[in-house]
């Protein structure tokens, strides 16, 4: 008996699997007609509501439960995988396996077959799971957002690349119902704790120098904000370690004192700050302290960096240069 339910339960998963494989459009639905009733829309066959997604006429629906008519944005499950297609409400109803994306209907609630970018109306309580009749407001009086549809007009969200350049679409949370899904962003943003930034205009992902709320960050070839230590050509810069904008002037930087000059370009060997001389490792560019030696002579450095001039350092002499004299 158990090995039978077994067998079933299999035969059950390979059937819908089946159905989710195959059955990726909607067949066409006669027989019927569309009735207005209360201010709202049905389809009537053998006195029966159709209910779920419908193809009537070559034009695609959507009825809620009851049968209405939707308009507007919609966050419904897929159509074409043979759960709620062509669905009356006589029929019984399969649940499981329901996937869900945001599609779009117009006044009439036909399903409108976008492909690629389109500027509608915001999705906000104004917009969003509206039926047929209930003072759907067109794009002219709303405020506007700009979406990219996927080849199954459904709504698109997270990145997208397009025309050799990147966008961001805001991505959904786990119900799928934020508002926000799919609007391209601009400006910067978030995605996985990596720092991004948009051009405000067009929405295009930004790489290289910015210079954004007058601080200079570096972004990625990924796109992805910089932080800490970076090499550009052959020069080093530093950026804070959280929020990434580009340094100048003195930097301490693990357990060691840079100096980063007004172009953020980190200095190395003589520098002059004020009146007093420091010098910074030719390579690395971290300050030197104590004793070191440069072009085979000797100099001597206090622990603020600050080279040491005319005076005697354990006991030895170094003259207005700094430099040690035997």
């Amino acid at each position: 008996m158990k090995f039978l339910k077994k067998i079933m339960q299999v035969a059950l998963a390979v059937f819908f699997l089946g159905l989710l494989a195959t059955s990726t459009v909607l067949a066409d639905t006669t027989g019927g007609q569309f009735v207005d009733k209360d201010n709202r829309k049905y389809y009537i066959k053998d006195d029966h509501k159709a209910i779920y997604w419908h193809k009537i006429d070559g034009k695609t629906y959507y009825f809620d439960d009851d049968g209405e008519m939707v308009v507007g944005w919609q966050y419904l499950e897929i159509p074409g995988t043979g759960y709620r297609d062509d669905l009356f409400d006589n029929r019984p109803v399969f649940e499981i396996g329901l996937q869900y994306k945001w599609y779009y209907f117009d006044q009439d609630g036909v399903l409108q077959e976008f492909v690629g970018w389109q500027q509608l109306e915001v999705k906000d309580s104004l917009t969003v799971g509206k039926k047929y009749g209930e003072g759907f407001e067109g794009p002219e009086v709303l405020k506007l957002a700009n979406y990219y549809f996927n080849e199954d007009h459904s709504l698109k969200t997270g990145w997208l690349y397009d025309q050799s350049n990147w966008y961001y679409l805001a991505k959904t949370g786990h119900s799928g119902k934020d508002y926000l899904g799919g609007e391209r962003r601009a400006g910067w943003i978030n995605d996985d704790s990596t720092w991004y930034y948009l051009d405000p205009t067009t929405g295009i992902m930004q790489t290289g120098w910015q210079y954004l709320g007058n601080k200079w960050y570096y972004l990625r070839s990924s796109g992805a904000m910089a932080t800490s230590w970076i090499k550009d050509g052959s020069t080093w810069y530093y950026l804070d370690a959280k929020n990434g904008d580009m340094k100048t002037g003195w930097a301490y930087v693990g357990n060691k004192w840079y100096y980063l000059r007004p172009s953020g370009a980190m200095a190395t060997g003589w520098i002059k700050d004020g009146s007093t001389w420091y010098y910074l490792h030719a390579n690395n560019g971290d300050m030197k302290t104590g004793w070191f030696q440069v072009n085979g002579k000797w100099y001597y450095a206090y622990s603020s960096g600050a080279l040491a001039v005319s005076t005697r350092v354990d006991g030895y002499y170094v003259n207005y240069n700094g430099e040690w004299v035997q």
